[in-house]
């Protein structure tokens, strides 16, 4: 998708579509709707009539609401949409964004091209976050995954948009530039986790990773494999992983900065779980089916890696994936083992289903060796989680309120909600083992987010750290205005923000 601009108003502009926008009216009038500047413009140049045509279909400019008008005057474009953002009063940025990504959805397959202008002053939003916010939702809106569709469809794809902008352009093209990194990432993230397991193996994200650094001459890359894990220690992750057939890798990525004076060192680590059966504590068959998707923090890191340098943080950044799968054999885990983990720390193994937090306690304890002064670890680690917040919602937990903070103001900017839960100390007693130094789960079925992420505060020691209980919103059973079912890449443009800080 090519973005361009030209200073020709709408009705001058050559494309399929020409897009306006309106508001909803604040109060019960004649007009429920308002129009803004450019919808105005082109309602004169066509005699009013799509304000007409507006006011006989009813109209109102509710949020995401769309409206097609095929002008029968001499225009350009052929078929004019006009989108409702809502009321003016209740309007939030990332209201732009699903639009856009609702818009793209409605004409996908059926035209070449579309035209818009860029409403940053009556949105009263900055020009390049508008042009961003816009670029996003229709990159992000615009993708499917359809590697295993046999009938691939030969449709129009939408490969030109053109915005009406006069005079300088130079912010609005910082933020499409915005838009294409984070969409960028987004979809590999979503790629990832859409793949099927037996593909997305253990050996495949290191693969990525190794192909990743190649391409990025401020990126190192180093690939464990199950002999060099068990020299670092790490047989909490071994213990998880003995049952499958793929062999397990620990992924190291390194961002270094050409120019670095900070002595901050961010780690970002995910959960890497390529299929989750549950172990011997097997999943019911419906709860076992979306379980390709429990690697769905590592697809974030790989994904975010992916697309570092463009974002050029000024300090220096690692990432790390314990990557397994977690399976049924005889080689399994049993609930009443004990594995150590990498800061030599025991857990006792009551339930093989709760495998992700015993794999990220090595990866956090390998954080805090590589000197990591800030770690953020991402992972799909409770249904606890979702039965808190629902299915578009993360729990954040943090030892610390500057990055508890800085996280949330870029989960706001990228659309992305977060809502943070307490780190409840008194809860730290259900955690406790008879015969290790913790347990993989709590003592109690209540308060299970907050435990597990008590369980990995274990493993981070004094350092700055917080965890992205991402279980709900990294897989979506039904389609939303910026994405198809599946694997949404929630956390990538979060963390992409937090970057740009």
């Amino acid at each position: 998708m090519q973005f361009e601009f030209t200073d020709n108003p709408l009705s001058n502009i050559s494309a399929d579509v020409a897009v306006v926008f309106a508001f909803q009216s604040e109060k019960e009038k004649k007009e429920k709707y308002v129009p803004l500047e450019d919808f105005q413009e082109l309602d004169k140049k066509l005699n009013k009539n799509i304000s007409k045509a507006l006011n006989t279909s009813g109209f109102s400019g509710k949020r995401g609401e769309l409206l097609n008008y095929f002008p029968q005057e001499k225009l350009l474009s052929k078929w004019i949409i006009v989108i409702g953002l809502g009321k003016k009063s209740e309007f939030d940025p990332n209201d732009l964004r699903g639009a856009l990504g609702k818009l793209v959805n409605s004409v996908k397959g059926k035209v070449d091209s579309i035209a818009l202008s860029i409403p940053s002053r009556e949105l009263k939003l900055e020009s390049g976050f508008t042009a961003q916010l816009i670029s996003e939702g229709l990159l992000l809106g615009y993708y499917r995954f359809n590697k295993y569709k046999s009938d691939k469809d030969n449709k129009r794809e939408l490969s030109s948009v053109i915005f009406s902008k006069k005079g300088d352009t130079k912010k609005e093209k910082v933020g499409i530039e915005k838009a294409k990194i984070a969409a960028d990432a987004t979809i590999l993230a979503r790629d990832l986790v859409n793949e099927q397991s037996a593909v997305a193996t253990p050996t495949y994200l290191a693969n990525l990773a190794i192909s990743i650094a190649k391409k990025d001459k401020k990126l190192k890359c180093k690939i464990f494999d199950k002999e060099d894990i068990k020299k670092l220690g790490m047989d909490a992750f071994l213990g998880v992983a003995r049952a499958a057939d793929t062999p397990p890798k620990f992924i190291f990525l390194e961002y270094t900065p050409e120019n670095s004076r900070k002595k901050e060192k961010l780690a970002l680590v995910g959960k890497g779980i390529t299929f989750d059966s549950g172990g011997i504590n097997v999943k019911t068959g419906e709860s076992m089916s979306g379980m390709k998707m429990d690697m769905s923090g590592a697809a974030v890191v790989l994904s975010v890696f992916s697309v570092i340098s463009r974002v050029a943080p000024d300090y220096p950044v690692i990432g790390l994936i314990a990557a397994t799968a977690n399976m049924i054999s005889g080689a399994s885990l049993v609930p009443g083992d004990v594995v150590k983990a990498m800061n030599g720390k025991t857990i006792e193994i009551l339930n093989t289903d709760a495998e992700g937090r015993v794999t990220l306690a090595d990866s956090l304890s390998f954080a805090v060796k590589q000197g990591a002064t800030k770690i953020i670890d991402l992972a799909t680690l409770t249904g606890a989680a979702i039965v808190a917040l629902g299915p578009q919602i993360s729990g954040l937990f943090s030892n610390d309120k500057e990055l508890a903070e800085q996280i949330k103001k870029s989960a706001k900017r990228a659309g992305e909600k977060v809502w943070e839960l307490p780190l409840e100390k008194e809860y730290k007693e259900m955690n406790k083992s008879e015969v290790a130094d913790v347990a993989n789960i709590p003592s109690s079925r209540y308060g299970g987010t907050i435990t597990a992420a008590l369980f990995l505060e274990e493993f981070v020691g004094d350092k700055k750290w917080a965890h992205l209980d991402i279980a709900g919103p990294a897989f979506s059973s039904k389609a939303s205005d910026i994405g198809p079912k599946g694997g949404t890449g929630h956390g990538v443009r979060t963390i992409l923000n937090l970057l740009s800080l």
